[in-house]
């Protein structure tokens, strides 16, 4: 079966690897010279547009962990915290986050749960 994304005429398919080969090729002979020239700017410049480029993770990260209305709190906690920076005994926001996260959703789901508790009928 013929893919759409296939020339029709078997005999020219080779192009698309010939041209990308090539292309691999002046990319790799140039790559220092682009190294070169990434180091030449500012750190705050490249932090900068790596964060732009992470924007669209963060996004779509953000809005599935906010989707479920239930771990919306420790989702944003987690994320707040984490995104802090804050270091304790060494230990990065990352792991704190996860701890306060991992917290929150404890104290809401034991607030919760002593709720239903305390509404039963004795």
């Amino acid at each position: 079966m013929l893919q759409p994304h296939a020339h029709p005429d078997p005999h020219k398919r080779y192009t698309a690897a010939l041209v990308a080969g090539l292309f691999y090729l002046v990319m790799a002979l140039l790559g220092g010279a682009v190294a070169g020239v990434l180091t030449a700017f500012p750190t705050a410049l490249i932090m900068g547009v790596a964060g732009l480029a992470l924007l669209g993770t963060i996004a779509n990260g953000l809005a599935a962990s906010l989707q479920e209305a239930r771990y919306r709190e420790a989702a944003v906690i987690t994320f707040l915290v984490t995104l802090s920076g804050v270091t304790l005994m060494g230990v990065g926001s990352a792991f704190w986050g996860l701890v306060a996260g991992t917290l929150t959703l404890f104290v809401e789901h034991f607030r919760a749960r002593t709720s239903t508790i305390d509404r039963t009928p004795s």
